[in-house]
This record gives structure tokens, sequence and C-alpha cells, in this order.
């Protein structure tokens, strides 16, 4: 039954994927997440957006490459929902949505049957390969490319070019079948005035630009539109009418003695061409200089080739890209974190069977996929090109990578079911304004063919439509199915990463981050068991060995985690995160000297986060160093002016310094910040202490014991409050749990004839 109101179809592309994807919205941060979103202090000031220009942003975004519209949204997502994981999903499946509803007015404008374009958008929107994107918040970028690449078409298919813009040279279906069986009514578009073309077309551009610095892969986009207008456009079309003329009748252009005078040349084709063309050429050209001469990430390392081989990259990709056909009938066994083994043989037998599998793909194809739809085929497998490893990425294979080339396969399938149906039962043929021959010629030719099967058509018309209809029904409950149940896999880290060691037991990674979670979760041994599984799986693992050294940091074997760092930098020199676990152990077995110089190569590796420069400054603070300590301080908060640890030690240097006045400023933004820090409040009090203030630095004192009841310097300054009022009781009992809690305490010049006179010093 047709859907009359054209308004529905975009309710139910709204409805569809936000039911679908319901039970993503309580998920958590996962995977790439935590350090994209989650542990990243750039995102959480919106004073930060102007470095998202500037150089600085690769070491403040934890982007390898530039996607400055990516990051920029999760900017906004900050300010609106802070940290909670709630609104970030509900980001993703709310673009998730628009990207299917741009995908189908796309296609009212290319195919005009809107049954087919219904049903690609709905596969679309809930094929079990687009999971990933929509779950994981950290790819979003995917689903920017497909976005703005789909709207860039779109705007270009409305800015009115000649020549490549599909405007349907069939007839309008006669009065009683127009808007029935699923066809549109057949009637051409209205022609835009010249303005509101330019607008679209600057649109069209801005969108592809957009979709750009979102992700790389969207370069894509112009080749789109050139395989469309080289396999699509008319060979002989029709001149549109001057601007006001209102809907065209293509038909009524079509003059048997007057052809020569209505068609245009084709060097004028080609003129038109070639002025639409370089609007997308410049803009790419911009982007690339942008990308790759201005602010190209100076850490950025390619990865080289599989085995560093490219016949060996070539057979392995091949079998990746017979996967991802595979994926496209067949998602089964799904897996957010594939372990490849590469192909180093033209005998191997899973590369002789993909290349099969591709032929017989590409033969069936060939003979059965024509016109537009051949166009959205081979738009799949050009979606695919920016990660076949043809430039060497860093994983070669990911369900993210299937986001925008899904929509191509669902156009197809949709097209091969439902347009072959809607053909025999309405006599419309959507392809026809594509094919070769002149426009009279292909209506009356249709127009035989049609009577000459009519009587046929009819007698099977509707057991086609039966199974047609049941045959999508199963698969619309199986993909709805299967993406509901994939969506749980991205719940929290437990359930992600268990879920990829059931299907991949060998799989370092996956040990190496569910060690991280148990760690998270308080449960130090399991954690430990998990990476030390995953260094026997890989002995050289960087990853995996920088993980197990913060574990043993926290089991107090310093000399273990400090040998474990330096494995981790042996397998990865450039690896700052690893530099700067090593600079805190150093730390924390006395090697001051040996800390800052490893946090120093943290910093010159690009790692600008709020915390190796708040470290690095209290390790210039032991030293004696304040000014030194000022400087790193700023720097931290220059990346975040939010973090109140930073706020409270600044604090201390300057009551250090003698500047009471700038220590309780930074000590106040600290403690609005964060109410209940202890060392803020323990500060402060010291600074009403020098102010000769006791009363209020007893207070602070109480709070920072409040909030921090093992704060052993806390303690120590309320019982020296307490002795100097004379109140030895009080004074004894706190002197006791700091000594408890850090016995150093005694070796204090200043505290050692205090604990004596009270008899706290037991021989």
């Amino acid at each position: 039954m047709a859907i009359q109101n054209p308004k529905v179809p975009y309710i139910l592309l709204v409805l569809i994927p936000v039911c679908v994807f319901l039970n993503s919205l309580h998920s958590g941060f996962v995977y790439d997440d935590i350090g994209v979103i989650e542990d990243n202090y750039f995102i959480r000031s919106l004073h930060n957006t102007p470095k998202i220009f500037s150089r600085d942003y690769f070491h403040l975004s934890n982007e390898l490459s530039y996607r400055p519209v990516v990051t920029l949204s999760y900017f906004l997502d900050y300010a609106v929902w802070g940290i909670k994981p709630f609104g970030y999903h509900l980001t993703n499946v709310i673009l998730h949505a628009i990207t299917g509803v741009i995908l189908y007015s796309l296609l009212l404008w290319l195919i005009r049957i809107r049954s087919v374009a219904l049903l690609s958008s709905v596969l679309f929107s809930i094929h079990p390969c687009v999971t990933e994107a929509v779950n994981a918040i950290s790819y979003r970028e995917d689903i920017f490319v497909a976005l703005f690449s789909l709207l860039s078409c779109l705007c270009l298919m409305k800015s009115g070019r000649r020549y490549l813009i599909a405007y349907p040279a069939t007839p309008p279906l006669p009065l009683s079948q127009q808007g029935k069986r699923g066809t549109s009514n057949r009637q051409p578009h209205r022609l835009a005035s010249q303005w509101h073309r330019r607008i679209y077309y600057v649109l069209a551009l801005t969108t592809y630009l957009i979709g750009l610095f979102s992700k790389e892969t969207a370069i894509v986009t112009p080749l789109f539109i050139l395989f469309f207008w080289f396999f699509c456009k008319r060979k002989n079309p029709v001149f549109t009418p001057s601007i006001g003329e209102g809907i065209v009748n293509p038909v009524s252009l079509v003059k048997p003695n007057n052809d020569k005078a209505i068609r245009p040349t084709k060097s004028s084709q080609i003129k038109d061409f070639l002025t639409y063309y370089s609007g997308y050429i410049l803009v790419s050209l911009f982007y690339v200089l942008i990308r790759f001469v201005i602010l190209k990430n100076p850490l950025e390392i390619s990865p080289g080739y599989v085995k560093g081989s490219i016949a060996i990259n070539f057979m392995t990709m091949t079998k990746i890209l017979a996967a991802y056909v595979k994926l496209m009938f067949f998602p089964f066994r799904l897996s957010a974190d594939y372990t490849i083994s590469p192909v180093l043989s033209v005998f191997n037998f899973s590369f002789i069977t993909s290349v099969f599998l591709l032929v017989a793909v590409g033969i069936i194809i060939f003979k059965t996929v024509k016109g537009i739809y051949g166009l959205f085929m081979l738009c799949f497998f050009v979606a695919l090109l920016p990660v076949l490893n043809i430039i060497p990425i860093g994983h070669i294979m990911a369900e993210r990578y299937l986001y925008f080339p899904v929509a191509g396969f669902c156009v197809v399938m949709s097209g091969l079911l439902l347009g072959k149906l809607t053909t025999k039962l309405s006599g419309n043929h959507p392809q026809s304004p594509y094919k070769l021959g002149k426009l009279r010629d292909v209506f009356e030719e249709k127009s035989k063919k049609f009577v000459v099967k009519k009587r046929f058509l009819q007698g099977k018309t509707a057991l086609n439509k039966f199974f047609t209809l049941l045959f999508l029904s199963l698969v619309c409950i199986f993909f709805t199915t299967k993406t509901i149940l994939r969506n749980k896999v991205w719940q929290n880290e437990y359930t992600f990463w268990t879920a990829i060691l059931r299907k991949q037991p060998q799989n370092y990674d996956a040990h190496n981050n569910l060690g991280n979670y148990f760690y998270k979760q308080g449960k130090l041994d399991r954690a430990i068991s998990e990476l030390e599984e995953a260094v026997r799986l890989k002995k050289n693992y960087p990853e995996g060995h920088n993980s197990l050294g913060t574990m043993y940091i926290d089991k107090e074997l310093i000399d273990k985690a400090i040998a474990e760092y330096v494995e981790a930098i042996k397998y990865k020199p450039v690896f700052p995160q690893a530099y700067y676990n090593l600079g805190n152990a150093c730390i924390k077995k006395g090697l001051l000297d040996n800390g800052i110089t490893y946090f120093q190569k943290a910093v010159s590796m690009g790692m600008h986060n709020p915390q190796v420069f708040n470290n690095l400054g209290s390790a210039y603070i032991k030293k004696g160093m304040l000014d030194e300590a000022i400087a790193q301080y700023k720097k931290a908060l220059a990346v975040y002016n939010n973090y109140a640890e930073v706020h409270s030690n600044l604090g201390y240097v300057y009551t250090e310094k003698g500047d009471l006045d700038k220590a309780i400023s930074e000590l106040e933004a600290a403690l609005e910040l964060h109410p209940n820090h202890a060392n803020a409040h323990n500060n402060l009090g010291a600074v009403y202490c020098q102010k000769g203030l006791f009363d209020k630095a007893q207070q602070e004192f109480l709070m920072a014991i409040k909030y921090d009841p093992k704060n052993a310097s806390a303690h120590k300054n309320i019982g020296v409050v307490y002795f100097t009022k004379g109140d030895k009781q009080k004074a004894r009992e706190h002197f006791l749990q700091m000594l408890q809690y850090d016995p150093n305490y005694i070796k204090d010049s200043n505290i050692f004839p205090l604990i004596s006179e009270l008899d706290l010093i037991k021989k």
C-alpha cells in the first residue's frame, strides 16, 4: 500500500534508527572514547576552540589527523552534557538518523521511486555494519563523512547544473496512476532560479569541505559525481528552459523536426561539466594544502604496507575486500577489533576464495545491475578506496569503514527487489533517462514491450509481490534484531573486550584493555593477570608493557615498573605515554632529574595533557625550583583552566614564595571548582596561618581531614594549631595520626621538638 503523505517517510526515517539504537544511549565511554573524550581536557573549555585551527590541535586533541569538525562537535557535546556519555551517544544516533533522511532525499532526486528510496534508507539505518560508527563516539567522523558527502550531492542536484543532474526524461504518469504503487508522480522537478542554483552550488562545495575536515575519506565524493556524469548522464539531454517557466515537461520539448535546435553540442556539455567540476577540484586542493602542508602533524608516521611488501599488501587487502562484501550480505561474526593474518602467497586458500568471490560478485553485478543502481554499486567500492591501504593506514580492517559504503549496497539491494517489482506493477522504468538513444525512441520501445508483456505480468505480479515483501520483512527483522543485540557490546569496557575475546582468544589488544578495565575497578591482581597474558601473546607489544608497568607502580614494585616502561619504549621509541609513566616512576624512586627528563621527553613528543605539566611542576617544587614550577602549572592551566589540582599546587608555590594574596586567589579557585579538594583546604589553611588567622586556618585543616582522613600534612598542620593554642591533647591526637600515615615527618626539624615535648618519641 503506497504512502500518500510525503511527510510519513521522513518521520519513519527518524523514528526507526532512534528505536533501533535506543539501547545504546545508556552505554558508557569505550575504547578510543576514553582518550578522545573522557580523559581529554582539551574539549572541556570553549576557550580552547581557536586552537582547533592551529598546530596546537594535534598535541591537544588526541587526534593524529586533522579533523576539526569532529573535535568541534565534542566541544559542543561537553558544553551541553559535561562528561555524561548519554548525551554523546544521543548525538551519534541523531546524526545517524539525519544521514538516513538525506540519503532518502537524494534518492528521490535520482531514482524517483519513493518505495525504493524509503527501503534503501531504512536498510541503511538498521544494517548491523553501521553499529560501530553509531555506538563508538570517537568514530563519529565516519557518520560525518557520509552525512556531508550525501548532502553535498543533494545540494548539487538542487543547483540545477545542466547535463549533470537527473531531470527524468520519462513522461508524466496518467492522473489515475500518479502517487500509486510506490512511485512518485514522476513530474519533472521545478527549476530553481539562478540565484537559488548558485546558493545550492556553494552549499554543495561547502558541505564537501566540511566532510573533508571531518575525515580524509570524504575525498572520494567528487568521484561519485564524476561517475554519475560519465555513466548516467543523458547522451542527448534536453535544454532546460529559461527561468520562470515552472515545471518542465521534457516530452513537449522533443520535437521531431527541431532536434538539433534544442540539443546542446558535445563541447558545450564538456564546458559545462568542467565549470562545475572545477569547484570540487579547488576545494580538494585547498584541503590538501591545509592538511598536508600548513597543518601537517609533525608526529604522524606512516605505518607502512603489510609486512613491508606491496604484493603481500595487495593480497591481504583483496581478502579484506571480499570480507567486506560478505559482511554486507551476511553480517555475522562482527568484531570491533579484527585480527588479520597476512596473505603471503597467491596460492593461499583464503586469497583464492576471495578472488573467486569478488569475480563472481562482479559478474553478477555486470549482468543484473544497470543504470543508476549500477552507479551505486560502483560507489560501494569507491567509498572503500581510502581504507584499502593504498596509502597505508593504522587499522587495515574495521566495521566503521563500512558506514558510508553500506548506503550504496542498500540502494542496490532495494533497487533490485522493489525497483523491479515496481516496474512490473506500473510500467515505470526509472533507469530509462540514463539509457542510450533518443528520448522519443526510448518511450516508444518501452511502451511496446510493456503492452506485449502486460498480460503475462498480471498473472505473476501478486505472487512476486508477496514473496518480495516477505523476504524484505525477514531481512528487516533480522537486521533490526542483530543491530539491537550488537549495541549491547558497547555497554561498557567489560562487555566490549570480553565480546572480542570470545571470538579471538589470542587478541592481545583485548587482554591489554580488559586489564586496564579491571585496574580501574580496583581488581589489581586480575588486571595484572590479563596484562601478563597480553605480553605473553606478543612480547614486542609496547602498549601491554606500558600498562603492566602502571600495575606494578600500584603494587609498589617500582623497579619492575621501570623495566616494563623501558621495554615499551624499546619497541616503540615514539611513545609519549610511556615516557610520562617512566617519569612518574622515577619521581617515586627519588630520581628527580631523571623524572624531569622523561616528562620533558613526553612533552616533546606531543603529550600536552595538563597532568604531565602538573607533575613536572611538582617535580620542580621538590628540587626547590619554584619559578620553573609556576611556569609548568601555567602551561597546564592553558590547556585546561578548570583543573583544581593545578590551582591548588600553584597556590602552594605562591605560599612558599610569600605571595599570599595570589596564593589565596588560586586556592579559592581550586575550591570553587572542587569544594572537597583536601589539599586545597590544607594549603589554604597554611596561608591563613601565615596571615595569623588561626581560627580560619583551623576550619580549613578540619575540612581537609574531613575529605581525606589520611592526609598526613593536614594532621600535622592542625596539630600545630592546637599546640599553639595550648590544646596539647588534641595536638597529640593529630600528631599521632600524622606519624601513622607518614612516619617521615619525624625527620622534620620543625615538628620534632613538638612531638618530643608531647612524649611521642619512642626509643
